[in-house]
């Protein structure tokens, strides 16, 4: 088929859906929003391509915490930042992520808890929870603070040549290698493996352009247009073809000493390690369970823990008051904190409240999205504006939208005028716990039936890496560097130096050895 005929058919379909949801939204909407900018592409464009915290705390001081946005062709997505209406949401079954979203990541990644809905997400969900277990997580600690230790020293030795350097790197393979060495004992890093290689292509792509969020749209009524071929979709398969590869040698006996296969060790008992014996079906969907939880414990905990060095670099108050703590603890236990101390809530308080304030404001979430299947009313406060309650009426097939890193973690009207700024402090006051023991006021992790499997690993994890290096070094931001943050085609959230956009994600800081 040629260019034209496939430009003319895309076209064709556009108009078919424009005029459709034309017909479906002329009933009038109560609920106010601010104005699309595009029949086409809605507010689509701004979303993507702008950085990240400029465009949903300004809607949300404008219309309230519940507002209506527009999608492609006209698309209705009703946000909300209301906790009580959001709490409702997140608490249905009947509420599901986006069809759209999940027939992409079964297509990219295989079927596995991601992409699951119901019973068979509770089935995943169960058969991995003994993976990531406060018990579990205590067990592989140590690989956490020998893969620390792995680039204290790496640092050490190249800072006398280069004591300004891009720190994402080091992050991003060091939360790889955490994963790695512990769900299914393989050190990726070096074992001269792709993966690397090809995360690194996958979670730094660029936002989504014009005609890939055309085409992210007509893949909701056409899912068959996932098919086309991109680099994205063979980056992903010759991922799951390496990682099966690791996985047939783990489950063959060659695993790594030193390290564990918690992942591996839990599917395997279902049954899955006699590959000879097994249909295709189980290991494919074991397949898909490791590249899912291999994307969620890379880069997320990688972005945060960057994002906290960078504020760390920025407030020598901070970081010199993290650093006595962990000097004191020392001086008054003599030794260094273990992994019970690292993630007690009370032997090390700052520690604890700048993990907290990083969780809140540095979420790698931007949004959660879900579909309603069937119409409905639930409740929510302040629409309009000044009315005390609100029965929200939705449609069958509405996206639900519910901002985080740019909405409920840091609305002004549940934690404060300062609700922006990185202020740890606050988790040392009652007020502030108060605040966050309520329901649905940090969705870092996501709630409900949902909400994240690795947030014990991914708290741990962080606690070790920020105070080994907080403790060995010292971390300065650069003068005259800014940085803006942006939503990836990856689905994470990346640093660039503002004005050198062109030459991708970084974050160079400068880096100080601590005698």
């Amino acid at each position: 088929m040629s260019y034209i005929s496939i430009s003319l058919a895309l076209a064709l379909v556009s108009l078919w859906i424009l005029c459709h949801r034309l017909l479906a939204n002329k009933t009038r909407c109560l609920i106010p929003g601010p104005p699309s900018k595009s029949l086409v592409f809605g507010h689509a464009v701004e979303l993507a391509q702008t950085p990240v915290g400029t465009c949903y705390s300004a809607w949300e001081r404008m219309y309230g915490p519940t507002y209506m946005l527009h999608g492609p062709f006209l698309q209705q997505r009703l946000v909300i930042g209301d906790p009580k209406g959001l709490q409702f949401v997140l608490s249905r079954k009947s509420f599901e992520r986006n069809a759209a979203d999940r027939a992409a990541l079964e297509l990219f990644f295989g079927r596995g808890m991601f992409s699951a809905e119901g019973d068979e997400h509770a089935r995943m969900r169960k058969t991995l929870s003994g993976a990531f277990s406060a018990q579990s997580i205590q067990e592989v600690s140590h690989v956490f603070f020998e893969l620390t230790d792995r680039l204290v020293n790496e640092w050490i030795q190249n800072i006398d040549t280069n004591p300004i350097f891009d720190i994402s790197a080091a992050i991003q393979r060091l939360t790889l290698d955490a994963i790695s060495m512990t769900m299914f004992s393989y050190d990726l890093t070096t074992a001269k493996s792709n993966i690397p290689i090809l995360l690194q292509k996958i979670t730094n792509s660029p936002p989504s352009g014009k005609l890939m969020i055309l085409l992210e749209s007509l893949a909701e009524k056409f899912p068959v247009m996932l098919n086309l071929p991109s680099p994205m979709k063979s980056w992903c398969n010759t991922l799951r073809k390496s990682l099966g590869v690791i996985a047939e040698d783990v489950w063959s006996g060659r695993e790594g000493a030193g390290m564990h296969a918690k992942l591996l060790n839990v599917l395997s008992e279902l049954g899955f390690q006699n590959l000879k014996e097994k249909a295709d079906v189980p290991v494919t969907e074991t397949i898909a369970q490791i590249v899912g939880i291999l994307f969620a414990g890379t880069e997320t905990s990688a972005n945060v823990i960057v994002e906290c060095l960078y504020e760390l670099s920025k407030n020598q108050d901070m970081q010199n008051k993290l650093r006595t703590e962990l000097v004191e603890f020392e001086a008054q236990k003599g030794r260094q904190p273990n992994i019970k101390d690292l993630t007690s809530t009370v032997a090390l308080p700052y520690l604890d409240a700048i993990t907290r304030e990083t969780l809140r404001t540095k979420a790698v979430l931007t949004s959660i999205s879900r579909d309603e299947y069937i119409p409905l009313q639930f409740p929510l406060k302040g629409v309009p504006p000044q009315a005390d309650q609100y029965m929200v009426p939705v449609k069958a097939g509405m996206l639900i939208e519910i901002p985080v890193r740019d909405g409920v973690n840091v609305s002004e009207r549940i934690w404060g005028n300062d609700a922006k700024i990185f202020n740890p402090e606050r988790w040392l006051s009652p007020e502030s716990t108060a605040v966050v023991n309520s329901p649905s006021h940090l969705l870092t992790f996501g709630d409900g039936p949902k909400i994240c499997l690795g947030r014990i690993f991914a708290t741990a994890e962080f606690k070790v890496v920020i105070s080994g290096i907080i403790r060995r070094f010292r971390l300065h931001k650069e003068e005259g560097l800014e940085f803006d943050f942006y939503h990836m085609g990856g689905n994470t959230i990346k640093p660039m130096v503002r004005g050198q956009q062109d030459k991708g994600p970084q974050m160079p800081l400068k880096v100080n050895i601590l005698d």
